[in-house]
C-alpha cells in the first residue's frame, strides 16, 4: 500500500550529528542557499557593482553608509596614504571627498556613527585605519582628528567618548563630547590597559562597551574616567578580528566557531551549546576561525554573515547556517541604513571594486549564481526496512522563471544502489497576494505555491535529494517535499 510523508525543510547544515541521525529537513551541504526564519531553503540574493573601480591601487580598505551616502576608502597610487571617496547615484561614479585626498593612512578601516553634541547637527561618522582617526559630519565637512593618537585599528563611541582600540591591548578614550580632545590632565581623556591583544569593539545595551580580546571577552561600564570599570564577561573565549557584530546580542567568531555573548557567558567555552555548533567542524577542522576577513548583520533577514579569505563565507540565522561562495574575494563588509530605514549592505573586493549586496540583485554582478544543496537522508522511521520509492513532490515558491535540477540519492549514496536520474523542474512565476506582492513580480492565474514532481523509482533503506541551480533569475524558495513510497521487506543480513 502506498504511503505518503511530508518533510519540511529547515535547520541548515548539520555537520556534528551522525549522518543516520540528521533530521530529514536539514542538509549535509549547502552553497549559496540560506535558511530563512520563515522556513525552507532560499537561494541567496547576489550583488551589483557600484560604478567603476575606485581610483587608487590595492584592495578596498573600507566601506560605509552614512547620511544617505555611500563611502569607500582606497590607497593612493604609489603612496602610503589613502583617500575617502563618495558615490554619486546619479552619475554612478566615485569622487574624492573634499579634504581627504592623501589625508588618511592606508590601513584597514573601521567605522562608527553617532552624536557627541546636544543637537542633531552633531551627527557624524568616525573612522580609523592605522593612522589618525577622522570625522565626517552629515553636512559633508571633514577633518582629521589631529590631536588623537595614531595607530588604532578599532573605533567606537561610548558615553560621549570616542574610543580607539590598539591591537597591542590599549583602549584610549577622548574627552567627553570632544573627539579631538586627548589631554589626560585637563580634558578627561585616558587609557585602559587590556592585558591582551585587542580584536574588536562593539557598543552594547545597558551602557556597556564590549571588547573582544584574544582569549576573553570584556566589557567597559561607567560614564567617564572617574568611574570606568572593566569587567571580564567571558573568560577563556576570545573573538577573531572583524567578526564582532550586534545581532540581538553580540555575536563573534571564536576558536570553536560562531558564538554569542549570552551563550558563552551562561555555559562557558563548550561547543555543544554554542549557536554555531552545527557547523563547528568548518572552523576546527579547516582552521577557518583564523581566516575571518569581514562580517556584518542583515537585519532584514535576521542573519549574521561571516566572510573568509578564500571567497567563501557563512550565513547564520536562528533558522540555521549555510555557506556561500563568490567569484571575487571580498575583503571588507558593512551594513547600514538610509534615513528612511532601507537596509544597505556594502562590500569591497581585493581589486578595488565596491558592491551592494541583496537589493533585488539576482546575480553576482551579471555572473550566474551557482547554488546546490544536499538534503539529509530520510529513512521514514524504518531504518531496517526496504522501501519502494515512487515519487516526490517539491513545494517551491519562485519570484520568476527558474530551472532547478533534482537528483534522488538512495542508501546514503551507496554505489550498490541504482543510480538515479537528474530531473529538471521548470516552471513559471508563482502567483501573488493582492496588496502584498509587488506589481510585475508575480504571474496572473498562477498558484501562490508550485508543487513539482520528481520520479524516484528505486528501492532502499533511505532517500535523500541533491538540488542544483545556476542562473540569474530571482531567488526561489524550496519549502519541503511529499514522498510517495511503499514498505517492502526487512533487511535479513
Amino acid at each position: 500500500m502506498t504511503q505518503t510523508a511530508y518533510v519540511p525543510f529547515g535547520g541548515g547544515i548539520d555537520l556534528t550529528t551522525p549522518v543516520r541521525q540528521v533530521e530529514p529537513g536539514r542538509c549535509l551541504f549547502a552553497v549559496n542557499y540560506e535558511a530563512p526564519i520563515t522556513g525552507g531553503y532560499r537561494r541567496i540574493e547576489g550583488y551589483e557593482q557600484l560604478g567603476q573601480e575606485l581610483p587608487g591601487e590595492g584592495p578596498v580598505l573600507g566601506v560605509v553608509v552614512f547620511a544617505d551616502n555611500f563611502y569607500a576608502v582606497r590607497a593612493d597610487v604609489g603612496q602610503n596614504e589613502a583617500t575617502l571617496y563618495s558615490y554619486d547615484t546619479g552619475t554612478k561614479s566615485w569622487s574624492a571627498v573634499s579634504g581627504t585626498e592623501g589625508a588618511l593612512a592606508s590601513g584597514r578601516y573601521e567605522f562608527t556613527e553617532g552624536n557627541l553634541s546636544a543637537t542633531s547637527t552633531g551627527r557624524a561618522l568616525y573612522g580609523v585605519g592605522g593612522g589618525k582617526p577622522f570625522e565626517l559630519k552629515s553636512d559633508g565637512s571633514f577633518r582629521v582628528l589631529d590631536q588623537a593618537p595614531s595607530g588604532a585599528k578599532f573605533i567606537a563611541l561610548h558615553q560621549n567618548h570616542l574610543m580607539l582600540g590598539f591591537e597591542i591591548g590599549s583602549l584610549q578614550f577622548s574627552g567627553i563630547g570632544d573627539p579631538n580632545e586627548w589631554d589626560a590632565a585637563t580634558g578627561g581623556a585616558g587609557e585602559i590597559g587590556l592585558q591582551q591583544e585587542l580584536r574588536g569593539l562593539l557598543e552594547g545595551r545597558g551602557g556597556a562597551l564590549h571588547i573582544g580580546c584574544r582569549d576573553s571577552m570584556k566589557a567597559l561600564f561607567g560614564s567617564s574616567s572617574e568611574n570606568f570599570e572593566l569587567r571580564i564577561t567571558v573568560p577563556n573565549s576570545g573573538a577573531k578580528s572583524y567578526s564582532m557584530q550586534s545581532y540581538i546580542e553580540p555575536y563573534f567568531v571564536a576558536e570553536r566557531g560562531i558564538t554569542g555573548l549570552q551563550a558563552s557567558n551562561d555555559f562557558g567555552d563548550f561547543s555543544p551549546v554554542l549557536p554555531g555548533n552545527s557547523i563547528q567542524p568548518i572552523f576546527s577542522d579547516d582552521g577557518f576561525s583564523d581566516r575571518v576577513i569581514a562580517s556584518c548583520v542583515s537585519k532584514r533577514l535576521a542573519q549574521y554573515r561571516v566572510l573568509f579569505d578564500n571567497k567563501t563565507g557563512i550565513y547564520w540565522s536562528p533558522a540555521g547556517a549555510t555557506t556561500v561562495e563568490f567569484p571575487v574575494q571580498m575583503v571588507v563588509l558593512n551594513n547600514g541604513e538610509m534615513d528612511v530605514g532601507t537596509e544597505i549592505i556594502l562590500s569591497g573586493d581585493a581589486d578595488g571594486n565596491v558592491y551592494q549586496f541583496d537589493a533585488d540583485a539576482s546575480s553576482f554582478n551579471g555572473q550566474n549564481i551557482t547554488a546546490f544543496i544536499t538534503i539529509a537522508y530520510n529513512d521514514l522511521n524504518s531504518p531496517s526496512a526496504k522501501k519502494r520509492y515512487r515519487r516526490a513532490f517539491f513545494d517551491i515558491d519562485s519570484g520568476t522563471e527558474d530551472t532547478i535540477s533534482v537528483r534522488p540519492e538512495l542508501d546514503f549514496g551507496d554505489i550498490e544502489s541504482a543510480r538515479q536520474l537528474r530531473f529538471f523542474l521548470e516552471y513559471e512565476r508563482t502567483g501573488g497576494l493582492w496588496n502584498v506582492d509587488n506589481w510585475d513580480e508575480f504571474a496572473w492565474s498562477s498558484p501562490v505555491l508550485a508543487t513539482e514532481p520528481v520520479d524516484v523509482s528505486g528501492s532502499g533503506e533511505s532517500v535523500g535529494f541533491s538540488i542544483f541551480s545556476s542562473g540569474t533569475a530571482r531567488p526561489h524558495i524550496i519549502y519541503g517535499y511529499t514522498l510517495h513510497y511503499e514498505i517492502r521487506r526487512r533487511n535479513r543480513g
